[in-house]
């Protein structure tokens, strides 16, 4: 039953947030974005009695760098709010590579790109496309800066796919489904703020970011059930 409350509060908040930006009301979105990252971090710490300590440290930190970010990003007409958002979530993406290596390291088993390291190919390739077709919008310390955001995304993702056959098979799924919503979203970003205008991209935006981190979130707590 409190499960089930929990998501019925959590529906709330998600219909809030992306109905503000579907009508790119910023009223509404200010109202809902702040308490996306808030009840997935919650939720999170209700029920993961049985996760191991470090694998909490790290969620909950990547959590709260998320959590800055959304709000840097709320007011991301602003070049310097756009930045620091940014900043946000690449911490929050270092965090998730150490928590996922955190979980392969506990699992005891080889990690999968260990084994089977042409998976890293999709990566390397979509990274370079990506960086190749933004390059000509950036100047020169956002091609230092996208570059270096793009690598620890895709090592993200890199490290969610590493924990295939290193635990719980629906934990890898989810983990590894939100990583790559994970990099749609900031793809969308990205195409949207430098190449060209996306319609309702705020709406795609978010949708994939909620998704993304929801679904790593239950994958994490997955894991240890």
């Amino acid at each position: 039953m409190k499960k089930v409350v929990l998501h019925f509060l959590f529906a709330i908040i998600v219909i809030g947030d992306l109905l503000g930006e579907y009508l790119q009301n910023p009223q509404i979105d200010h109202i809902f974005k702040p308490l996306i990252l808030v009840w997935i971090a919650v939720y999170f710490l209700i029920y993961s009695k049985n996760v191991d300590r470090k694998v909490i440290r790290f969620a909950v930190l990547a959590f709260l760098a998320s959590w800055i970010g959304d709000l840097f990003m709320m007011f991301a007409a602003d070049f310097i709010y756009f930045v620091s958002g940014i900043a946000g979530f690449l911490i929050a993406q270092v965090l998730y590579v150490y928590l996922f290596l955190r979980t392969i390291n506990l699992s005891g088993k080889t990690p999968f790109l260990k084994k089977k390291p042409f998976w890293l190919i999709p990566y390397i390739a979509y990274g370079i496309l990506i960086y190749i077709v933004l390059f000509p919008h950036l100047d020169n310390v956002l091609r230092i800066a996208v570059f270096v955001y793009m690598v620890s995304i895709l090592t993200m993702s890199v490290m969610a796919l590493n924990r295939y056959g290193n635990g719980h098979p629906q934990s890898f799924t989810l983990v590894f489904a939100g990583s790559l919503l994970f990099i749609i979203s900031d793809s969308l970003i990205a195409i949207n703020r430098f190449l060209v205008a996306i319609p309702y991209e705020g709406l795609l935006i978010m949708a994939t970011y909620i998704a993304a981190q929801y679904l790593i979130m239950r994958g994490l707590l997955r894991q240890y059930e």
